[in-house]
């Protein structure tokens, strides 16, 4: 895994992947968790449409980020030259889905979706968020 590390890879997010985290997020709650079938479909339009709305500004505020993750941390820098840095001692927890991991701080989180990884990539992530990963 050393010989992959750090991992630089950049990511533009995608519409699809973004709902998916967010409907999972959100139906992870008890209180939606535990809603009728006929609910939860009315609550799925309702994220869908909201949170489309919040992906595009993002989208556009973010644009197109550049990650380097290693054993010390994340470091992410998007649109306008802004950076982030994260070491993994300030990272609340990881959570796994299907399209990708969340990786969350205090103050949001950041998504990094499987499609921009190889497989030694994604190999070598998955040890390092292994310390930090909660069951979704």
């Amino acid at each position: 895994m050393e010989d992959f590390l750090p991992l630089n890879f950049q990511v533009r997010y995608r519409l699809g992947e973004y709902l998916h985290i967010v409907r999972a997020q959100a139906f992870s709650m008890p209180e939606l968790a535990n809603c009728s079938s006929v609910q939860k479909v009315a609550y799925n339009a309702i994220l869908s449409v909201i949170w489309s709305g919040a992906f595009l500004y993002k989208t556009f505020r973010v644009g197109t980020c550049h990650f380097v993750i290693d054993r010390a941390g994340i470091s992410r820098r998007s649109k306008g030259d802004r950076l982030i840095n994260l070491a993994w001692s300030d990272v609340a927890c990881v959570r796994e889905y299907k399209v990708g991991y969340l990786i969350e701080k205090t103050n949001g989180a950041m998504p990094v979706p499987f499609r921009v990884l190889s497989k030694q990539q994604h190999a070598a992530l998955a040890a390092l968020v292994a310390p930090h990963l909660h069951a979704t």
